[in-house]
């Protein structure tokens, strides 16, 4: 504006401008000191605010906030769980609980410090009802399907209850032992121990014409037993009826030996003189005994006499097993006349020698008729002599093994490849231990008949059952540490470093 109208000609015009114009001036004045002032205080606001969200979020960060902890918490525990194991895999839900101080600040780094898992119930290995606990540390979760762990610890706890056994056998017991090992006790199958090779001891004794063996000992696996402790092996006592002996014979010892069992006997076998034939050569005759010679009584017809009394007197004689009645004189007419003589001879004529002869039964084998005599009792033979009975011809046991015999030390020895025709209960004494993936529990000692024996020993003859189980196969970098027994079960112990598990893989399942 150049000219204000009025002033060319400076009349009233011109003050009443100059002091619009200073209005003017001061007002918008004012209005840009009010602008300069209300810019600086919009940028403070601005500032306060922004400064506000960061102190929230450090607030978040250092302060415990309940409710953002809880709901992280959940969230991360279910991620973990659909981890652990796949959908519908367990029978009870995983328990997860998250250490390694505040929950946030591990989110934002997307690693997790500690966590600690457990399975209350899980088939592991075919093995139902396992339990599996494990703490996880610096863990990851690189893809969707893996979590990386820069370490962790686990165990699986089973107890003996849900340990397997083989199909068609009783199921096992378990137990700890004292020294915390395991004991397994099982029932031996019958087939088991076909090449079981047992040595008996027995003492022979006799009563009257039977002879019981009594066990005494038994030496099986390396060990002897007292027969008392295997009464199932040892069979009890065995009788046999030896041969039966004349009157007045009787057997007096018997002796196991090197070349076989030795049976003693003797004695005197009396035959009465009623009990001898009534008849010689056709006749018939009596007998009496007299200064040690047998007389045989009898009537004989001599021409021209008839039915003449007579006795012949005769010594008895043994030739081995032949009894033979040798004429020693004639009584005849009152009178005694030799052999040898006419009427002595003429007498003999009459009766055949073989009348005059007998067999005697026939003796074991070592046993002999040792001497004869008459009396007024009868004709005495002596009987003596060892019988030796090989072992070969010895009864065998009924339905036992086939069994070889022997002696040793007085003692006879049945040795027998097999052991009872029964199922035999032993127990197992192991050192459970894990080498690579498998488990092995094979015994050091097998406990039988109330004896423990080196497991070797035993093992070399027997079938025993099974005692390897493989374990489920492991992620790179995690191995088995061991395995410990626990009172009602066993606990298996892994650990590694830098693991990568799949998805659904510490509850051996893949998803």
């Amino acid at each position: 504006m150049d000219r204000v109208p009025g002033e060319a000609g400076g009349g009233m015009a011109t003050p009443m401008l100059a002091r619009l114009t200073s209005r003017w001036r001061a007002r918008a004045h004012r209005a840009a000191h009010c602008a300069g002032r209300l810019r600086p205080r919009w940028a403070v606001w601005l500032a306060g605010g922004v400064a506000g969200l960061l102190a929230v979020a450090l607030v978040a960060v250092a302060v415990p906030l309940p409710f953002v902890d809880g709901f992280l918490s959940r969230l991360v525990a279910e991620r973990i769980s659909s981890q652990v194991a796949c959908p519908g895999a367990l029978a009870e839900p995983v328990q997860v609980t998250l250490g390694g101080g505040r929950l946030v600040p591990q989110v934002l780094r997307k690693r997790l410090s500690e966590v600690r898992l457990s399975v209350p119930d899980a088939t592991l290995n075919g093995v139902p009802h396992a339990a599996f606990t494990a703490t996880l540390r610096d863990v990851s979760q690189p893809a969707a399907d893996s979590t990386h762990v820069g370490s962790m610890d686990a165990t699986i706890t089973v107890g003996f209850a849900h340990l397997p056994s083989a199909a068609g056998t009783p199921a096992p017991t378990y137990r700890r032992t004292a020294d915390g090992g395991l004991a397994v006790s099982i029932v031996m199958p019958a087939a088991a121990d076909d090449n079981v090779e047992a040595k008996l001891f027995l003492k022979m004794r006799l009563r009257g014409e039977t002879v019981a063996s009594v066990p005494q000992r038994l030496e099986i696996f390396g060990r002897v037993l007292p027969a008392a402790q295997v009464g199932a092996l040892a069979g009890g006592t065995r009788t046999e009826d030896l041969p039966h002996l004349p009157a007045g014979v009787t057997y007096k010892s018997i002796t196991p030996q090197r070349d076989g069992v030795h049976v003693a006997l003797s004695g005197v076998s009396t035959t009465a003189l009623s009990a001898l034939p009534t008849e010689v050569s056709g006749n018939a005759v009596s007998y009496s005994a007299q200064d040690g010679l047998l007389g045989i009584s009898t009537s004989v017809g001599i021409e021209p006499i008839i039915n003449v009394p007579l006795t012949i007197f005769t010594a008895p004689r043994l030739d081995g097993s032949q009894l033979t009645l040798v004429p020693q004189k004639v009584h005849i007419f009152g009178g005694d006349h030799s052999t040898t003589d006419l009427l002595g001879k003429l007498v003999l004529s009459q009766i055949k020698e073989q009348d005059l002869r007998r067999t005697l039964p026939t003796l074991p084998s070592g046993v002999r008729y040792q001497s004869v005599a008459v009396d007024s009792a009868g004709i005495r033979v002596s009987v003596g002599g060892v019988n030796v009975e090989p072992f070969s011809g010895l009864k065998q046991p009924d339905g036992a093994h086939p069994t070889t015999f022997g002696a040793e030390d007085g003692l006879l020895t049945a040795t027998a490849k097999g052991g009872s025709d029964s199922a035999t209960p032993v127990v197992l004494l192991a050192r459970p231990a894990i080498t690579g993936s498998t488990l092995n529990i094979a015994p050091e000692q097998i406990e039988m008949f109330g004896t423990r024996f080196p497991a070797a020993s035993v093992l070399a003859k027997v079938k025993t059952q099974q005692t390897a189980y493989p374990l489920q196969s492991l992620p790179a970098n995690l191995t088995y540490r061991g395995v410990q027994v626990l009172p009602d079960g066993l606990r298996i112990s892994l650990s590694g470093k830098d693991v990568t598990l799949a998805k659904g893989s510490l509850t051996g399942g893949t998803c």
